[in-house]
């Protein structure tokens, strides 16, 4: 399993480091806007007719602390739609990578029981992103503290737990999809696809259960910020069966 871990870190490790950079600036980005926005105003909005200022106004997000802008810029936001896309990149090539480069057959021929090869890319991929997304909370809040707004550390810890099951349930679907499908862009159109109907339809009420998103939790965890029980234990269900399911229909696969 080691010398397993180690390959998967070798042959990922660029798109890992870009991951963690790349959310790293986004947070820091988002965080350092905050001036700007929590005005109520923005650049160019004074040469504006007044009529199409001031419905601006009425449309913007309510940033009248930093807990309540990181939930909707952040959280809700940039880490919701920019995490997405990376755990689908990230995930989709997995399996799909290896048939593309034709390594799956010499791979998956070796002494070495699939579950531990499907173990070891789902261990340095899924921790990869965490650490990524954890990193970049933090930097969010190193640079909101350097701006004078400090947020509540018990929000943050509270949002980025739901976050991390949001973005794991994304990465775990994403596997599952590299597993079936054989090639890595069609992959990540498929499974970046489904998550976005299942978005579009998890905003009809009855269909709200289909939505991804609603993982992240409700905004008011901005004023309690206390673990939501649903979307958390309905997240860590959904990535157990997800992995389970990548697993089965890897040792069903021929190669």
């Amino acid at each position: 399993m080691k010398a397993l871990i180690w390959k998967e870190l070798r042959e990922n490790r660029i798109k890992l480091i870009i991951t963690f950079v790349l959310l790293i600036a986004v947070a820091v980005f988002v965080a350092a806007a905050y001036t700007m926005l929590s005005s109520g105003m923005i650049p160019g909005m004074e040469k504006m007719p007044a009529d199409v200022a001031n419905l601006l106004q009425k449309i913007m997000p309510d940033f009248s602390n930093i807990n309540s802008y990181l939930f909707s810029q952040w959280f809700s936001k940039n880490l919701e739609q920019v995490g997405a896309l990376l755990a689908v990149i990230l995930l989709t090539g997995t399996v799909a990578g290896e048939r593309e480069l034709h390594t799956a057959v010499f791979l998956f021929s070796r002494p070495v029981s699939r579950k531990a090869v499907l173990a070891a890319k789902a261990i340095v991929l899924l921790s990869g992103l965490c650490i990524s997304v954890i990193a970049a909370t933090l930097a969010a809040a190193v640079t909101s503290i350097v701006i004078g707004k400090t947020p509540d550390p018990a929000f943050l810890a509270v949002a980025l737990l739901h976050a991390l099951v949001a973005l794991l349930v994304m990465a775990a679907f994403s596997l599952l999809v590299s597993v079936l499908i054989p090639d890595r862009i069609k992959g990540a159109l498929v499974a970046g696809a489904v998550l976005i109907v299942c978005s579009l339809l998890g905003q009809v009420r009855f269909l709200r259960w289909l939505n991804p998103l609603a993982l992240f939790g409700s905004r008011s965890l901005v004023t309690h910020p206390v673990p939501q029980l649903a979307p958390l234990l309905v997240g860590t269900g959904l990535i157990a069966v997800l992995l389970w399911l990548a697993y089965q229909a890897l040792e069903r696969q021929e190669f």
